[in-house]
C-alpha cells in the first residue's frame, strides 16, 4: 500500500496513459482507507501528463542510459556557454539538433512500442522539451523526475519556465527505472555511497571522451573550412584573371570596330572615285569610237 506522495507520483506516472484515471482513483481509495485524507487529496490533485509528456517520462523510466548520454552533451554545451568559448559554442549548437531529433525518435519510437501514438505535433513538443532539457538545468531536473505533466519550451535565450511541469518539485523525487516504488527500491545499489562514486566518475570519463570526440571534430572542421578557403581564394584568382582577359578582348574589339569604321569609310570613298573614273572612262571610249577617222 502507497502510504506517501513520492510512491504515489512513481507508481501513477509510470501508468500507460490510458490506465492514469483509474490508478488515481485506485490510490486515493486505498489512501483513504488508510486514513491518509491529505494524501488521497494530494493524489487526487495530480494531473494526467499530456501525450508528449508521458512519451518522455516512460522514456526516462525505461532507457535512463539514453538520458545520460545527453545529459553530458547537455553540460558540454552548457559549459561552452558560461566560458563564452565561440569555436566550442558553433560546433556543439550545430551538434545540439542532430543530437535533439534523434532522441525524440527514440523517444517516440519507444512510445509506439508502448502502444501509444504518436503525432507529428507531439513530436514537435517532444524535441522542443529535449531543446529545454539542454538548455536549462532546471528544466533537465524536471524532466529526470520522470513525473512531466506537460511538455517544456525554450525561446532561444534566458531560464526555461519551469513552473508547474512536473507533478512534485525536482527535489521532491528522484525517478526510479521501470516504475518501481521506493519501497521496492529500499536498500538497493544506487544509495551506496560506492556505487554513486563510481556513476559519477562513469559520467566524468564519459564526459571527457565526449569533449576528446567533439574537439576532433572541431579541428576536422577547422582544417576542412581552412581547405575549403583556399579552394575559393583559387577560384577567385581564376574568376579575376577570366574577367581581366575578358576585359582585354573587349578593347580589342573595340578596337577592331573602330578600324573596320575607319576601313569603311575609305573603301566608300575609293569606290567613289572608281565610279567616276569609270564613268569618265566610258565617255572617253564613246567619243573615241564617234570621232570620224577622216
Amino acid at each position: 500500500m502507497i502510504l506517501h506522495l513520492r510512491a504515489a507520483v512513481q507508481q501513477l506516472y509510470a501508468a500507460a496513459p490510458g490506465d492514469f484515471m483509474s490508478v488515481r482513483s485506485t490510490i486515493v481509495a486505498e489512501a483513504k482507507q488508510a486514513g491518509e485524507k491529505d494524501l488521497a487529496k494530494q493524489v487526487g490533485a495530480l494531473r494526467k501528463p499530456t501525450v508528449a509528456a508521458w512519451a518522455l517520462n516512460h522514456f526516462v523510466r525505461e532507457h535512463p542510459d539514453e538520458l545520460d548520454t545527453f545529459h553530458d552533451f547537455a553540460e558540454l554545451l552548457r559549459e561552452a556557454q558560461r566560458t563564452l568559448d565561440a569555436d566550442q559554442l558553433r560546433l556543439l549548437s550545430r551538434e545540439r539538433a542532430r543530437r535533439v531529433d534523434a532522441l525524440a525518435r527514440k523517444v517516440e519510437s519507444a512510445a509506439r512500442t508502448a502502444g501509444q501514438p504518436v503525432s507529428d505535433a507531439v513530436g514537435d513538443e517532444i524535441r522542443q522539451t529535449l531543446t529545454a532539457f539542454i538548455a536549462d538545468e532546471g528544466a533537465e531536473e524536471s524532466i529526470m523526475t520522470g513525473a512531466l505533466v506537460k511538455p517544456l519550451q525554450y525561446s532561444g535565450f534566458g531560464d526555461v519556465d519551469i513552473e508547474g511541469v512536473a507533478a512534485v518539485a525536482p527535489r521532491h523525487l528522484k525517478v526510479i527505472p521501470g516504475g518501481a516504488t521506493d519501497e521496492e527500491q529500499a536498500g538497493s545499489s544506487e544509495d551506496d555511497e560506492a556505487a554513486r562514486a563510481a556513476e559519477e566518475e562513469r559520467r566524468r570519463a564519459a564526459l571527457a571522451a565526449e569533449r576528446v570526440r567533439l574537439e576532433r571534430l572541431l579541428e576536422q572542421a577547422s582544417h576542412a573550412a581552412a581547405d575549403a578557403e583556399r579552394r575559393v581564394e583559387v577560384q577567385q584568382a581564376r574568376v579575376e584573371e577570366a574577367r581581366e582577359g575578358v576585359a582585354d578582348l573587349e578593347r580589342q574589339l573595340a578596337t577592331a570596330k573602330d578600324r573596320l569604321a575607319k576601313a569603311t569609310d575609305e573603301l566608300d570613298g575609293l569606290s567613289g572615285i572608281r565610279d567616276d573614273k569609270a564613268r569618265a572612262e566610258a565617255d572617253a571610249r564613246r567619243a573615241l569610237e564617234t570621232h570620224p577617222s577622216e
